[in-house]
């Protein structure tokens, strides 16, 4: 189909779409009288500019595009720190060039006859913004119908705009009061006591008692960025981490893996859900009981079938941050989400097209707002680049070695670099103890904590992690 046919199909749809409206021919929904009031209001009140601005940040809330105008005067006003009153807000929009389009002076006088004061300027607000919110939905599945008709578009990218629009508006509509802290004292002392019971671990437990007591858990809203070179146990580490989340602690957890599919994710649980048969063993088929021992294995990892349903496992290829937030929102409608972790941050796609740098970066922002957005800790693994392997000595990561962009030391709340001695035949470490099955935490940024390192035990070829048999640490 050509473009000219695909341009004629898409204004069609928007015709059929408009035609077959339940509301046909009435007006999107508004409240002009109350737009009116509230911008009366602001040019009567420095308190009620303050409450207009803080609560509707967008001009589009309005639907006259006079009031919009009015507005865009007074929002620039006060930003600049001057006085918004009627004949500013004039001088103003002569400046701007837009008194007439707000209707004139005359226009401008008659918004402070409509209001004695400011009220119920919060509730006038907030009827705004649900009339802004109808409009954006009727205009979201008016567009999302035409774009239906569109032989040309990817119906996930279609989902994922949809999912994307509807998500940025709820956030529009969740205006959060600040608080005095005399109103938030008892909350910070429930949250000590907590603390205090949970013996520090106010977060998702990690499985590892100096891991916990070094983050205390995995902490909601945090974005942790767990970087290593291929052969250091990243795969291994985050299905360490959502296994003790979703099976051991109840939380719903999700896995995106870009690199690897659902099935070898599956293989590699079930080897660290059972004894004696590694991931080699479980992937070749190497059971010397034959169909027998397939039927005692999956006995063995009945854990996975009864409480697995909190794990949650995607492997679509070549995500983009804008379809990772929207099956997370999906997820978390459903069941709360209590972590989510990606594989990893390199093989997805980000929003911003240019280069990879530039990619990057809006990957980063997206899943440092996910995370926000979720309430939950966001774990993304990364690559590093090759300079590791060219340094001497022990070849320890680095910050500086986070591949392709500093945004994602910029936006992570910690980083946690993971190290092998073993893999690159360092027998022991500096204290004399041996490396064998083991595994170095190194937190080399931690925004609400200390930074440090912690050793644990690990072997690989069950994706088994735990406590380092009791002993010291060997610093």
């Amino acid at each position: 189909m050509s473009n000219d046919k695909n341009q004629r199909g898409v204004a069609s749809a928007h015709r059929a779409a408009a035609t077959s409206a339940p509301n046909v021919g009435h007006l999107p929904p508004q409240a002009l009288d109350l737009e009116a009031a509230v911008l009366g209001a602001a040019l009567l009140e420095a308190d009620a500019q303050r409450i207009m601005l803080a609560t509707l940040p967008d001009e589009q809330v309005f639907y006259s595009t006079a009031h919009q105008q009015v507005y865009l005067a007074i929002r620039d006003l006060v930003q600049a720190g001057r006085h918004a009153d009627q004949l500013t807000v004039v001088q103003q929009l002569r400046h701007r060039g837009t008194l007439e389009r707000a209707g004139g002076v005359f226009a401008v006088a008659k918004l402070t006859l409509k209001i004695n004061s400011a009220a119920h300027l919060e509730t006038h607000c907030r009827i705004l913004q649900e009339h802004h919110a109808r409009r954006v939905i009727i205009t979201t599945g008016t567009e999302l119908t035409a774009y239906g008709y569109d032989n040309t578009r990817d119906p996930l990218d279609l989902l994922t705009v949809a999912q994307s629009n509807l998500t940025s508006l709820h956030r529009s509509l969740e205006t959060k009061a600040s608080q005095t802290a005399a109103q938030a004292f008892d909350t910070t002392f429930e949250r000590l006591a907590h603390a205090v019971t949970q013996q520090g671990t106010t977060g998702i437990p990690t499985g590892i008692t100096q891991l916990n007591g070094l983050t205390g858990g995995w902490q909601p809203s945090d974005l942790i960025l767990m970087a290593a070179r291929p052969g250091m146990g990243k795969t291994a580490a985050l299905l360490h981490f959502a296994r003790t989340a979703a099976l051991e602690h109840e939380h719903h957890a999700a896995i995106f893996s870009l690199e690897m599919p659902t099935l070898q994710l599956m293989q590699r649980l079930v080897a660290s859900e059972v004894s004696g048969y590694s991931n080699s063993d479980l992937r070749r088929g190497n059971l010397p009981g034959g169909l027998d021992q397939v039927a005692h294995i999956r006995q063995q990892a009945q854990r996975l079938q009864t409480h697995g349903h909190r794990l949650h496992l995607d492997d679509t290829p070549g995500i983009s941050i804008q379809q990772l937030r929207a099956k997370c929102a999906r997820l978390h409608a459903q069941h709360p989400l209590g972590i989510v972790f990606v594989d990893y941050i390199q093989l997805m796609r980000g929003d911003v097209r240019g280069n990879r740098e530039q990619e990057i970066s809006s990957i980063s922002r997206g899943l440092k707002e996910l995370a926000k957005e979720l309430n939950a800790p966001v774990i993304a693994l990364s690559q590093l680049s090759r300079d590791v392997e060219k340094r001497g000595g022990d070849k320890r990561p680095q910050l500086s070695d986070l591949r392709e962009s500093g945004s994602l030391e910029q936006d992570a709340d910690s980083v946690v670099f993971l190290w092998r001695g073993e893999y690159y035949g360092i027998s022991e470490y500096s204290d004399g103890a041996s490396t064998t099955d083991t595994i170095l935490f190194d937190i080399a940024k931690h925004h609400n904590g200390a930074i440090d390192e912690v050793i644990a035990s690990c072997k690989l070829r069950n994706g088994l992690f735990s406590d380092l048999g009791g002993s010291q640490l060997p610093f």
